[in-house]
């Protein structure tokens, strides 16, 4: 074999063992080996490392083995913030079509960056439930660098219409003519409505004032004066027209057959006839008899207050 032939050869021998090298630094696998001092080399097959924005979820799975040997965790990462920007959402232990255990992590991205970066899963260290020799109490995951973006770009375009911000839009104005005719047909209605009521009540007292009995009499009497004879008379009036016929102290229950709101009443009107007795038909009265004095003005008032609380 010349040199030319064997310099050939150990070319081809060099290139071929760098396009190794090189595509066993480059291919995408997902078993990741973590040497850490004192610790057993645990498999990891992580995420992803790029392309991850707000709520994503990234799935890390860990091998459970240790030095060739199952791994049983004493406790599985607990489901919590793991952070600033994950939050572990769950944990659980999976077995495999080969029969290997792994344990299998979710996390969620819960923040979004304002510019494109990169942060890092947080590392996880599993402790053995049966602990035993210090190369073989735990499994130890570290830190995963991966890239987040945000869900929109700071500014897209700072120039004319397409600023940052915009300004708000006017509030939009309702049609109310519609609205504003029935208020104001309603609100003629109840005017209407309370200045019939009012008219009708207005009527109604004026009506009683100037027809019922002893409103009639109460107005005569002040016109005429409380002692007068006048006054004597329209109260007479009064308890004809509310008994419908002549009444005198003989015939006062038909009053109160016909008027039975004036019964409290009864001791004074009984003492009205019997005063207006001794006042018209008296010849000679007697000069050492004493009467009490009765105001027909006082009494005509009482009685119109309670003819009053029974108007129909």
């Amino acid at each position: 074999m010349t040199g030319a032939v064997l310099a050939k050869r150990l070319r081809a021998v060099a290139i071929c063992a760098l396009w190794v090298g090189a595509l066993a630094s480059a291919a995408p696998t997902t078993a990741a080996a973590a040497a850490v001092a004192g610790v057993p080399t645990t498999i990891v097959q992580q995420p992803r490392p790029f392309g991850y924005v707000l709520g994503d979820i990234l799935i890390q799975r860990i091998l459970l083995q240790a030095a060739g040997r199952d791994f049983d965790p004493a406790a599985l990462p607990p489901s919590e913030r793991a952070g600033l920007w994950f939050t572990r959402r769950s944990s659980k232990t999976e077995i495999a079509a080969d029969g290997r255990r792994w344990l299998v992590i979710d996390y969620q991205l819960v923040n979004a960056p304002q510019t494109l970066m990169t942060v890092n899963l947080p590392s996880v260290t599993l402790k053995s439930k049966s602990g035993g020799k210090p190369d073989g109490d735990a499994l130890v995951v570290p830190e995963w660098p991966v890239s987040i973006a945000p869900l929109t770009p700071r500014e897209a375009f700072a120039k004319g219409g397409l600023q940052e911000l915009r300004p708000d839009h006017p509030a939009p104005t309702l049609p109310t003519t519609a609205l504003r005719r029935q208020v104001a047909a309603w609100s003629i209605a109840t005017g209407a409505t309370l200045a019939i009521w009012l008219g009708w009540w207005l009527v109604r007292y004026f009506r009683a004032a100037a027809n019922q009995p002893f409103a009639r009499a109460l107005r005569e009497i002040r016109r005429s004066g409380d002692g007068s004879t006048g006054a004597w008379v329209a109260m007479h009036r009064a308890f004809d027209r509310t008994a419908g016929r002549a009444v005198h102290l003989n015939t006062l229950p038909v009053l109160f057959q016909q008027a039975p709101h004036f019964e409290p009443q009864r001791s004074a009107i009984e003492q009205f006839f019997a005063e207006s007795n001794r006042r018209f038909f008296e010849v000679a009265p007697d000069a050492g008899a004493t009467h009490t004095v009765l105001s027909p003005v006082s009494l005509c008032t009482t009685l119109r207050r309670i003819e009053k609380q029974h108007e129909r």
